[in-house]
């Protein structure tokens, strides 16, 4: 394109500039909300493991004591986006994992999966979060 002294113009109008913003504002706006569902099912994983070890660790207490692990006998885990609690009787437990600040808005098939329970019996809740069918 000419200007009006008649040299050759180069660089970007300004209309060029405001269609890629808008392109890529488009595809951020597309692409973000799968990154955010993306990154809380990472951190599901990992607390789900944390809880599997966890588990895994009152059984070993289990073959040692007659009940399992209250509170003050094995540490539980930690987790920057969940807190962990055990709830013991003599011959069951019950592991829980509460999600903290913005994992609390993790959801899988239209459940949330802000609490997820483990007990001695292996049995998971809610099934959906764990990866199975409701």
């Amino acid at each position: 394109m000419l200007n009006l002294s008649g040299k050759k113009r180069s660089g970007f109008t300004m209309i060029e500039l405001m269609i890629v913003v808008i392109v890529v504002a488009v595809l951020l706006a597309l692409a973000y909300p799968s990154y955010t569902q993306y990154v809380r099912k990472s951190k599901r994983a990992e607390a789900q493991q944390l809880l599997m070890n966890w588990s895994v660790n009152q059984e070993i207490w289990r073959s040692n004591n007659p009940q399992y692990a209250g509170d003050g006998d094995i540490s539980p885990p930690t987790h920057d986006n969940y807190g962990f609690t055990v709830d013991v009787a003599t011959s069951s437990f019950t592991l829980t994992a509460d999600a903290n600040g913005d994992q609390a808005n993790d959801v899988e098939d239209g459940q949330s999966c802000d609490v997820m329970t483990l007990n001695e019996n292996g049995q998971k809740q809610p099934i959906v979060c764990w990866g199975g069918k409701s």
